[in-house]
């Protein structure tokens, strides 16, 4: 993996600012072993991607070595894979199929799923973490081709895309924790982060995923997804539309997680956002009900928590809540 975040804060050609943290302050917090970090044999992977001549063989066999990872590999390639006449069922096709550089992106998204499920902040919701990212992570799957990108790699910008929030539980349980309480909004909370620790949760996802080598296309989205309108993209340009379909990834996982009665005053919004999206009105609904579906399979494969929902018609023509 990469030394830190050596990509300095800058604007490329008129491309909005990415503020990373300093290298020497990304240096610091990782030397004190606290940040969020792929483990065991997603490290290993990553380390072997290091070098430009790794035998595909190698890549195969560390795969192999855990069985999880494996067949949650296999599972994203066929998931990416519509229109083939028959699934994969070989480790090492499928692997060829997603790419080494995805498949790295895959296992370290993987990898920081397992080992952070819990954790010392008791202000942070970590089952409700992953639980929104797992299903923006499905969301983004669904929406690739409205971000013109590859699903696999959606599917893991949209697991990690605020990854810098679980970083700042776990770099200041206490304090963060005490932060969390006062419920603030996400525009107030990026500020108040700022003031108390002097970067926010944006600035360290940006930090974390350049450290792992993920593509600058995926960094820049993550990093101005929660206010696209503010980020000055080119209208129409990929940035912007993967940018947009992930803050749209971001807004179907929380009608997925929250309370009946939150989630029938985000419906207007939701079909209202997705028509701008192009997505047809008619075909909103199915796309919905597929990704509560997948997202509850997932779910349950991870060991992240998910919840019933009624079909998105019912949801739609549903009473207001009293």
């Amino acid at each position: 993996m990469g030394s830190g975040a050596s990509m300095e804060a800058s604007a490329i050609s008129g491309v909005p600012i990415l503020n990373l943290l300093p290298p020497e302050r990304y240096a610091e917090l990782k030397a004190g072993g606290r940040l969020p970090s792929p483990k065991g044999i997603a490290a290993a992977i990553a380390r072997l991607l290091q070098r430009d001549d790794f035998p595909l063989d190698q890549l195969v066999g560390l795969v192999q070595s855990d069985p999880a990872l494996a067949g949650r590999l296999l599972k994203v390639a066929n998931a990416a894979s519509w229109g083939r006449s028959r699934p994969l069922v070989a480790l090492r096709q499928a692997i060829v199929a997603l790419g080494a550089l995805r498949v790295r992106d895959l296992a370290v998204g993987f990898s920081l799923l397992r080992h952070h499920q819990a954790g010392p902040c008791r202000g942070f919701d970590y089952a409700g973490f992953w639980s929104r990212s797992l299903a923006t992570a499905i969301a983004c799957q669904d929406l690739a081709s409205e971000a013109q990108i590859a699903a696999e790699e959606n599917f893991t910008l949209g697991l990690l895309a605020r990854i810098g929030e679980l970083g700042l539980a776990t770099l200041y349980p206490a304090a963060y924790g005490q932060l969390l309480a006062s419920r603030p909004g996400e525009a107030a909370l990026v500020a108040l982060e700022g003031e108390r620790f002097g970067f926010d949760h944006r600035s360290l996802t940006a930090s974390l995923m350049t450290d792992w080598g993920l593509p600058e296309l995926l960094i820049r989205a993550a990093y101005h997804h929660e206010s696209p309108e503010t980020a000055e993209f080119p209208g129409g340009s990929r940035q912007d539309n993967l940018c947009r379909t992930l803050n749209f990834a971001r807004a179907i996982a929380e009608v997925c997680v929250v309370t009946d009665e939150a989630r029938w005053h985000l419906l207007p919004d939701l079909v209202n956002r997705s028509a701008r999206l192009g997505v047809a009105p008619g075909a909103l609904g199915a796309r919905v009900d597929a990704i509560v579906a997948r997202w509850r399979e997932w779910g349950a494969m991870l060991q992240v928590r998910t919840r019933d929902l009624p079909p998105f018609s019912e949801l739609l023509a549903a009473s207001p809540p009293r």
